[in-house]
């Protein structure tokens, strides 16, 4: 299966190779033809520049050779599925501000497969490639849905799945799936400054630590989104849990789980 990883954030694109090299799963990523996706960019009205970007990526997709667009971010993953094959490119390619020449339809009839990466991951557990049946972690955890992931696009379960996966006790939270609770940092938000009193990512904590089942045992806040992962780690700080949760990626549990933890984390050194 070849797999072009679009990532968006080091530590998972990081922890997502790992997983992959184990499971014997052939990858690329598009080095220096990697740009933002635009997602926000478009969101804060910089339509044109989307375009652009969207252009220039659907042009790098046309000389790879590919089976599946695997993304580390929901965001991407709901730009480049949903959001791309809606744009006319033949009404900018004679553009000459627009650099590039890509005139038709991008994936119009679904011919590329566009999945976040926790999709792909749950396919290789399930078909046998990637074993975790036998690890237990034994964390106390809860989950975060991100929503380009959940209520953009209604994937609930593969990044729960792979949790238990792992041997992790996932308890939920109370707002949780279609009614998950946003990170704050979505629609240029990560740029912003609140006036609230307390962070939506403060708040996202406090809920985690108090009103789940679990309530201080919670041990791990799982994150299934780069821009997620930023949020809490900034509320975590400013809310003052550093001693009382840490967050994490669904794709670090799972390299703990493999136990490639202390080679990843060397080689990053090493990098």
């Amino acid at each position: 299966m070849q797999i072009p990883v679009v990532s968006t954030n080091k530590q998972v694109a990081r922890s997502l190779a790992t997983i992959l090299q184990e499971a014997d799963v052939s990858f690329g990523i598009l080095f220096e033809d990697e740009k933002y996706d635009g997602n926000d960019i478009r969101r804060v009205g910089e339509e044109f520049l989307y375009i652009e970007l969207a252009g220039h990526h659907v042009e790098s997709f046309e000389e790879c050779e590919f089976e599946k667009l695997v993304c580390t971010d929901p965001h991407s993953y709901n730009t480049f599925k949903n959001e791309y094959p809606e744009v006319d490119f033949e009404e900018f390619a004679d553009d000459p501000i627009m650099p590039f020449e890509y005139d038709e339809k991008w994936n119009k009839d679904g011919e590329v497969d566009v999945l976040h990466w926790t999709q792909a991951v749950e396919k290789l557990v399930n078909d046998g490639k990637l074993e975790l049946s036998g690890t237990e972690l034994e964390y106390t955890v809860t989950y975060h849905d991100p929503c380009h992931l959940g209520r953009y696009n209604d994937e609930y379960e593969a990044p729960r799945e792979l949790i238990r996966a792992t041997g992790c006790d996932l308890e939920e939270m109370p707002r949780n799936r279609s009614n998950s609770f946003c990170c704050g940092g979505g629609g240029g938000g990560l740029w912003m400054d609140f006036d609230e009193e307390t962070k939506p990512s403060e708040e996202r904590l406090r809920e985690a630590l108090e009103d789940t089942d679990a309530g201080p045992n919670i041990e791990k806040f799982v994150v299934a989104c780069p821009m997620c992962m930023t949020m809490y780690e900034d509320g975590r700080k400013t809310g003052d849990f550093e001693d009382d949760i840490e967050v994490v990626d669904v794709a670090e549990l799972i390299v703990e789980a493999i136990g490639k933890e202390e080679q990843m984390n060397a080689e990053i050194t090493a990098s």
